[in-house]
């Protein structure tokens, strides 16, 4: 008895240590030694601290979810959890909060998406359908005028969507898993032969985006990727986190810990105004950003500055020759400028 109970007090001890510990390491080291003596708690904190290496899916890697190609950038944890999250964790999650309520853009999120799925030119990004009209427009309106602005070769399918009515939030939702929610929206646009990229804000069960792709395969066209800012971290079971704290060591922590190239970083973005000129601006430094071939037209890229601070783009759209692919005119057949 005076065993088990010493046991019992080191593995609340060491608990207490792991909640507040500074640093990561020191979470995950006394969360560890907290198991291993037999405290509960601790294997809802040691597997948080062990995220990407108890995960099925790790953020920034494509995979496939029912040959749907996916990506995410980190991962969520429900509010039930937040006494064990970390300060970066519980920002993070508080950005998708945010980005759910329209407070957050998302750009970062969807740039790092469209980065490592890489969709073809012609691809329509389209928004996951909202419970309201209103949450849907908050939620992606700014995130649809980046497309449009900074993707040229992609099509922005905001507008694709048209609501019928209002249903029930799926997140307000006890069992998702279960929940069959009645469709309060169609397709305004004919999708037949397109190809569909489709932006949402968290991966939990699949169900929504198996929904959406049939809907889309209903109307013609075909779901090619999905962009998640996040995904629902599933806590494993207690046997997986005692194994694995027996085993563990830092040799594993090297193998799943973010490297720079999953660092995702913010764009600051602010919707700029189109203007058409019939000559080109004599006070603006360009410099060639990229040159995108897109149908039957080249489209060269530009960037530069206007008065020394003003960033600005400029857009130019050429014909093609469709048997060398080289300019057949010297002449726009458009020509932006976004200050």
């Amino acid at each position: 008895m005076v065993t088990r109970y010493g046991r019992r007090k080191l593995g609340e001890a060491y608990c207490a240590a792991a909640k507040y510990a500074p640093t990561l390491e020191l979470r995950r080291d006394f969360s560890r030694k907290a198991v291993l003596a037999g405290n509960r708690e601790a294997r809802k904190i040691f597997p948080i601290t062990v995220a990407r290496f108890a995960a099925d899916h790790q953020p920034l890697k494509v995979f496939k979810r029912k040959k749907i190609p996916c990506v995410f950038t980190d991962y969520y944890f429900p509010s039930r959890y937040n006494p064990y999250l970390s300060e970066a964790q519980k920002q993070f999650c508080q950005s998708i909060l945010d980005f759910k309520d329209g407070k957050h853009d998302g750009i970062r999120f969807l740039v790092a998406g469209i980065e490592r799925l890489k969709p073809q030119p012609g691809t329509i990004v389209m928004f996951m359908p909202c419970s309201t009209q209103r949450k849907y427009w908050r939620r992606f309106k700014t995130m649809a005028d980046y497309v449009h602005d900074e993707y040229p070769e992609l099509v922005c399918g905001i507008s694709y969507v048209r609501y019928t009515g209002d249903r029930e939030s799926l997140h307000l939702q006890k069992d998702r898993g279960n929940v069959t929610l009645e469709k309060n929206y169609f397709f305004k646009e004919d999708l037949a032969g397109k190809e569909v990229l489709v932006v949402d804000d968290i991966l939990t069960t699949g169900n929504s985006l198996q929904d959406f792709r049939k809907e889309v395969e209903a109307d013609g066209g075909k779901v090619v990727g999905a962009i998640f800012a996040a995904e629902t971290f599933k806590m494993p079971n207690a046997f997986w986190c005692y194994l694995e704290a027996l085993g563990w060591s830092e040799d594993d922590a090297g193998k799943y810990e973010s490297k720079p190239e999953d660092t995702v970083v913010d764009y600051p973005y602010q919707r700029r105004k189109w203007g058409v000129y019939d000559e080109e601006p004599e006070d603006i430094d360009w410099m060639p950003d990229r040159t995108i071939i897109h149908g039957n037209s080249m489209i060269n890229l530009w960037y530069g500055k206007r008065k020394g601070k003003n960033v600005v783009v400029k857009k130019e759209i050429l014909p093609l020759d469709p048997e060398s692919d080289e300019p057949c005119s010297d002449d726009l057949s458009e020509f932006d400028l976004r200050i």
